[in-house]
């Protein structure tokens, strides 16, 4: 599945593109059966070419595509808006005014004929359907808040007197804080549980493991002084969203901050306090779900013309060393989360371990298994992870837990490369960095191309590695 809260990391533009198309396609519909219905009955609704051949189609068709296209005309389109209200002000006034044109173009210029109560009944059909489903999506908006799809899960690094007033604060509907843990910064720190209802730890404690555990997805640092300089790089060197905070009769410290970090990003403001977000990753919103979109249906073209060669693959695997055919294990994916990746299995079953990678010459290899690596047919069973959502087709390899931990330690921002998807393939292999990174160094300039990825990703960007990856398989060997 995909990870729908990351659509939604920056603003509800998706949600509102959904709200204002949905009501384009019912108000066409409502239309559609009020011209069906005024000249046929009930049994003839679904014969299109009835509707076609009525002298409402253009109409009709024009009120749509004008009514969708005047979402362009949307000045606020980052927050969606609940109240009826404003509803009628915006939707409902752009249709009313589309709808009553488009009859003095269509029907009073022409002098043409047309049943005025077919006019009114259908816009009040209209009318009616479009309020309907505003309270249909407006029910849905509030589900996606109590699942906390829309608002992230949070962790809050303040003093208490701060986190105590966000974990009030920040509460949806079923009374659950959007605060999940929180890192008092207090000197005088004891275990303020029962009075936050939320786990408390300290700055010392293994945040990694604390964000992981608590699947967390945004970060919020308290900016109360100049000493934080230490904390907010130790942050940026995770795969999180962070918002640097203050309030708002102390710019100063946010000032200092903002020159300090470049931080360019636009403020928010929230409960007297001025947000920054920084550090954010670029995979969200609609790009992201044009990539979900294109993951999916190269991942089912891909299984498609690949499953011979997957099915003759298996059968060798079979015939030299038997059951299992497929390897799983664990790698690491978006924010650090622990997933199981399938391979087919390319090393013989005797007992080793699992977390020394592959070498060239490595006697653990089979002897198809070395055909199956060079040209990563080994690989495929892997958009098996792409359709659950746990990959993408393109994106950082994902690496084993153990290697995330190691490099962590000796990288720098090394964990910075898990904010996406991990991929199949990806900007580094295509520049010849596959298979095997037995020294640190290989490692870094992997890690080179992956952040380079991360920072200037586009939808282009992953049609070009993904065409190039077929050149790349052919010219780079792995061992």
């Amino acid at each position: 599945m995909l990870n729908l809260e990351k659509l939604f990391q920056k603003d509800d533009e998706i949600f509102v593109f959904y709200s204002f198309l949905s009501q384009a396609i019912i108000a066409f519909f409502a239309l559609y059966t009020s011209t069906i219905l005024s000249e046929n009955t009930l049994l003839e609704l679904f014969y299109f070419s009835y509707f076609v051949k009525s002298q409402y189609f253009y109409f009709v068709l024009c009120v749509f595509v004008l009514y969708l296209l005047s979402y362009l005309l949307i000045r606020n389109r980052k927050n969606y808006v609940k109240t009826f209200y404003y509803f009628i002000k915006r939707d409902i006034k752009f249709f009313s005014t589309i709808y009553f044109v488009l009859f003095v173009i269509f029907f009073f210029l022409n002098n043409q004929k047309i049943s005025y109560i077919w006019f009114l009944n259908s816009f009040i059909f209209s009318l009616l359907n479009l309020f309907l489903l505003k309270a249909l999506n407006n029910q849905i908006y509030k589900y996606l808040i109590i699942n906390n799809v829309i608002q992230r899960n949070i962790l809050i690094i303040a003093n208490f007197a701060t986190v105590k007033k966000f974990v009030e604060s920040y509460k949806n509907k079923k009374k659950k804080s959007l605060i999940k843990c929180c890192i008092i910064t207090d000197s005088n720190i004891e275990n303020y549980f029962n009075e936050l209802k939320i786990p408390n730890f300290k700055f010392g404690d293994n945040i990694y493991e604390i964000l992981n555990y608590h699947h967390i997805g945004q970060i919020w640092l308290e900016i109360d002084n100049k000493q934080e300089d230490s904390k907010l790089e130790e942050l940026l060197k995770l795969p999180f969203d962070i918002k640097i905070f203050s309030g708002i009769n102390n710019k100063e410290n946010i000032n200092y901050y903002i020159e300090k970090f470049n931080i360019t990003s636009t403020s928010d403001k929230k409960n007297n306090y001025i947000f920054y977000s920084i550090n954010n990753s670029r995979f969200t919103g609609a790009p992201l779900l044009v990539k979900f979109l294109i993951d999916k249906v190269f991942a089912i073209l891909i299984l498609l013309i690949t499953s011979p060669i997957i099915l003759i693959s298996i059968l060798l695997i079979l015939a030299e060393d038997g059951f299992p055919i497929i390897f799983k294990q664990k790698r690491t994916g978006w924010d650090g989360r622990k997933f199981s990746i399938f391979k087919l299995r390319t090393l013989k079953k005797e007992k080793f371990d699992k977390s020394i990678q592959v070498q060239a010459g490595d006697k653990r290899l089979l002897f198809f298994g070395k055909f199956l690596r060079r040209l990563s047919i080994d690989e495929l069973p892997q958009i098996y992870n792409v359709l659950r959502g746990d990959m993408s087709l393109v994106g950082p390899r994902p690496h084993m837990i153990e290697h995330s931990k190691k490099y962590s330690n000796i990288i720098k921002n090394f964990l910075t490369r898990h904010k996406c998807n991990p991929g199949i393939t990806g900007w580094a292999q295509i520049h010849g960095y596959r298979g095997a990174t037995p020294d640190d160094e290989l490692m870094k300039k992997r890690l080179e191309y992956d952040i380079w990825y991360l920072k200037n990703w586009s939808i282009g960007l992953d049609l070009k590695i993904m065409f190039k990856t077929i050149y790349a398989i052919l010219k780079y060997k792995v061992d």
